[in-house]
């Protein structure tokens, strides 16, 4: 019989690291017995009465719970069977006890807690512990000597929840404290193992991870249309980044491949490069990973200029809006007469540092416009604002102003800097195939640049997602480079498997599509509580109440407090956050999206661009104060609100999806933001304060 691929779920990955080490031999046999023939036999292996396809494997004293099929096996769980009475303080071992006799009895081996029962409540006390810490039962499970003191004082889930410690030490604790209940089990993702050693890889800590099991939708595209340029499109949570990594084993492996191609993988987040750096490691061999890079597509402009001269410091996003603002307060437009020089300077003013700098980077530099003729001509679609030539000059002028007092260098200029080289004649620095992830949110000039650095369009591949674009601007992909042309080589992910139906379904109620857009929900597979919409906040108490909703679904999911992520607007309100979480009991920290530790043993707070491809078990959308959002009244083309707006639900789209399991919107009072005044209800848990 060939062997089955095993999968692992996550809280099962935690036992295994739990399990003792003086059994593990006998463990990674018995798992490697399951590749080859998992069918039961009576003594062993025990197919369990109560649910349909769950086994049970006897590993001396423990149980291994797992469910197979034609060519997989699925761990779900590990457990100690105990032959005393079923206590309420477990027995100096790695893993949950079992009652005896207890195999047949679903409810009792896997718990009865299901995710779905939540209700967010405005008062609520401490729940005391099941039973007191010892520093053995913490050894017994496989927590470090410098964690115990602070655990063996905690006598309430709140306090346990609300250590600072890592957030595998805490998950070891609560999957041992409260074992999952097969629902919880079920809904996580399948992680695919390669074979038991790299179990023992995970236990001794030379493995950080897995990669996610695919479905079959997922599976029929790692190997369709491999000769591109192909784009996968999905919705938040479809899968489009492991999709894109089967992909680079299906090049490497093809029919044809001459093991020598040079392949880049382009992420989004700097955040995201180390995982997926990881991740890759696993799924290819060491000679193939060889010819793969990993890099942001900034990271690959900058060396490129870099091979040619000298690059300075990089300018952020903020310190040029705060540049620009200095500017406009003393730029007058060029023009033939006073009057015509008050009409320019009166429409220039309707429009916000933030717009002017979009229109900078994304139509005037993302399109390599050279002079203020080219971007005369030069189409606009989907800024939503029209713009007389007139107004053209004036913006130009501003340009001109702003790009030449700059003193540190701008993505936007390095960008088109590194497209006008790769375009010499001469140049050969040429990949074979580039995967491109999160394509929706590169600039025209971005686009153009990664078309140019694949050797042929037959290398390309995109994955994107219009639902998540934060900017609205209904170009086509082959306006920014004619190789883009995806016709007949594009197709869909429709399942979500990050967020709830409830999250996903909540989430897209945010959504307005674009005059002749088409945008689709996907379908989430997994099940839970309804989102929390919390109303009429008062000034300085938001902290408060974002405090009590992550102790109440913490402890629901048995999560650390880490778990949790509050996102907002920008940094100011993320650093003010962080402070009054922290004098709230809660540790939080404030990152800028490129210094983000996603290990980090306290509440993270990112604004809500920054969070742009990451995901959360937990998620809170807060911040949204007077300033934050645009309104109506400050605006006097009504053109204008209606894109930003589209920008601004978009945004919160995106910030929504992050989460998980468990979400929070909180609405201050007298909040006047558009897209949360236009929610539908009856898909969140209203409350009022």
């Amino acid at each position: 019989m060939s062997k089955r691929q095993i999968t692992i779920k996550p809280s099962c990955m935690r036992e295994v690291v739990a399990f003792p080490a003086d059994h593990a031999g006998q463990l990674w046999e018995k798992i490697n017995l399951l590749v080859t023939d998992p069918l039961p036999d009576g003594k062993v292996k025990k197919k369990l009465r109560s649910a349909d396809n769950l086994y049970r494997l006897r590993v001396g004293d423990y149980r291994v719970f797992y469910q197979f099929g034609d060519e997989w096996v699925s761990l779900l769980g590990i457990r100690r069977r105990s032959e005393d009475t079923y206590s309420a303080m477990p027995a100096g071992s790695g893993s949950p006890a079992l009652p005896p006799d207890s195999d047949d009895d679903l409810d009792v081996l896997m718990g009865d807690n299901p995710v779905s029962k939540f209700t967010f409540k405005l008062q609520e006390t401490g729940r005391k512990l099941p039973f007191p810490i010892t520093a053995e039962w913490l050894k017994s499970v496989g927590v470090s000597a410098d964690s115990r003191p602070a655990l063996i004082r905690c006598t309430t889930e709140e306090d346990l929840l609300s250590l600072p410690l890592p957030d595998e030490t805490l998950a070891c604790v609560l999957d041992a404290m409260f074992p999952p209940s097969l629902e919880r089990v079920v809904q996580q993702p399948d992680l695919v193992v390669s074979s038991a050693e790299d179990l023992v890889r995970f236990k001794e800590g030379d493995l950080l991870g897995f990669l996610l099991r695919l479905d079959d939708e997922q599976i029929a595209l790692t190997s369709w249309a491999l000769n591109g340029p192909t784009m996968i499109r999905g919705g938040a949570g479809t899968g489009k980044s492991t999709v894109a990594m089967y992909r680079v084993k299906a090049v490497l492996e093809r029919v044809g491949a001459t093991g020598r191609e040079r392949i880049l993988f382009t992420t989004y987040t700097r955040a995201l490069l180390a995982a997926t750096k990881q991740l890759l490691g696993q799924l290819l061999t060491p000679d193939q990973m060889k010819r793969v890079r990993v890099a942001s597509c900034d990271q690959i402009a900058r060396e490129i200029v870099a091979a040619r001269r000298k690059l300075g410091d990089i300018e952020s996003d903020l310190d040029a809006r705060k540049r620009l603002a200095e500017i406009r307060q003393s730029y007058k437009p060029p023009a033939g007469s006073a009057f015509e020089s008050t009409l320019r300077a009166r429409s220039l003013a309707r429009l916000s540092d933030q717009y002017l700098l979009e229109e900078f980077d994304w139509v005037i530099g993302g399109r390599g416009l050279e002079s203020a003729s080219e971007y005369l001509k030069a189409a606009r679609p989907g800024r939503g604002v029209a713009f007389p030539d007139r107004l053209r000059l004036a913006v130009w002028g501003l340009y001109e102003t702003f790009r030449d007092s700059r003193l540190r260098e701008r993505f936007p200029e390095i960008r088109a800097e590194a497209l006008r080289i790769v375009r010499e004649p001469g140049w050969n620095g040429h990949w074979d195939f580039v995967f491109v992830d999160e394509a929706q949110d590169l600039s025209p000039s971005a686009l153009a640049l990664i078309a140019e650095i694949c050797r042929t369009p037959e290398g390309l591949f995109f994955a994107a997602d219009s639902k998540q674009s934060l900017y609205s601007r209904n170009y086509t992909w082959t306006s920014a480079h004619p190789r883009l042309q995806f016709r007949g080589r594009s197709a869909s992910l429709k399942r979500n498997y990050r967020s709830t139906r409830e999250i996903d379904l909540a989430a897209f109620g945010v959504l307005l599509p674009e005059e002749g857009e088409v945008i689709e929900q996907s379908s989430s597979l997994h099940e839970g509580p309804m989102p929390v919409l919390l109303r009429g906040v008062e000034p300085g108490q938001e902290a408060t109440w974002v405090a009590r909703f992550i102790q109440q679904m913490a402890r629901h999911l048995h999560l650390g407090q880490g778990a949790a992520t509050v996102l907002v607007p920008n940094a100011e309100v993320g650093e003010a956050m962080s402070r009054a979480l922290d004098d709230v009991d809660i540790p939080a920290r404030y990152y800028a999206g490129r210094d983000l530790d996603l290990k980090a043993p306290c509440v993270k707070v990112l604004t809500m661009h920054s969070a742009k491809g990451l995901e959360f078990p937990i998620v809170i959308v807060a911040g949204l104060y007077e300033g934050t959002y645009p309104v109506a009244d400050d605006f006097e083309d009504s053109g204008l609100f209606e894109e930003k707006m589209r920008q601004e639900r978009r945004l919160l789209y995106v910030a929504l999806t992050r989460a998980m399991r468990g979400l929070m919107l909180v609405v201050p009072k007298n909040c006047l933001h558009e897209a949360v005044a236009d929610l539908d209800l009856s898909n969140w848990h209203v409350e009022d304060v």
